[in-house]
């Protein structure tokens, strides 16, 4: 209980430290967006959250849900178009350079230990005609939009 608190004798309502709630509080994010740019934002934040043992929810919607497609190979969006697949060739070169040799696995090492969750838009797969069988196996069922808008309840939202 605060000064002001026991001065103005208001009872403190919470049993848990700010550092408790803050820890149990998710980073939620929404991916609407297929580049190789936005894969590797989500690739570093969702393993570095995953190693800090925080929780991770990432919402694909429109173009990011490609990301979760199967075989799926994301292009540099700011390059010239026959240059795309190029530029994400030597990025992912680079990022080998950095320990990160395939960082699919990083992914679903987070993802299989419970701290990162990858949820499809339900929507999008409806408008744009995607299955499920279309999706990486091991992403969580898909959600709609209200769904993980009450799941991030508490915790920050950010877009890539």
């Amino acid at each position: 209980m605060t000064e002001t608190e026991k001065k103005e004798g208001i009872k403190s309502t919470s049993t848990q430290s700010v550092e408790q709630q803050t820890r149990k509080a998710s980073i939620n994010f929404i991916v609407k967006d297929k580049s190789f740019e936005k894969f590797a934002m989500m690739m570093i934040l969702g393993t570095t959250g995953d190693a800090m043992d925080t929780k991770m929810n990432f919402f694909f919607t429109f173009w990011g849900l490609n990301l979760l497609k199967k075989n799926f190979k994301p292009k540099v969006a700011g390059m010239p178009a026959p240059m795309k697949g190029m530029a994400a060739n030597m990025f992912k070169k680079r990022m080998k350079k950095f320990g990160i040799e395939d960082p699919w696995a990083m992914i679903k090492d987070a993802v299989d230990s419970g701290n990162m969750k990858l949820y499809p838009c339900q929507m999008t797969m409806d408008l744009m005609g995607i299955k499920r069988e279309d999706l990486l196996d091991w992403v969580e069922d898909p959600v709609g939009a209200a769904s993980f808008l009450e799941m991030s309840n508490g915790g920050q939202i950010v877009s890539l």
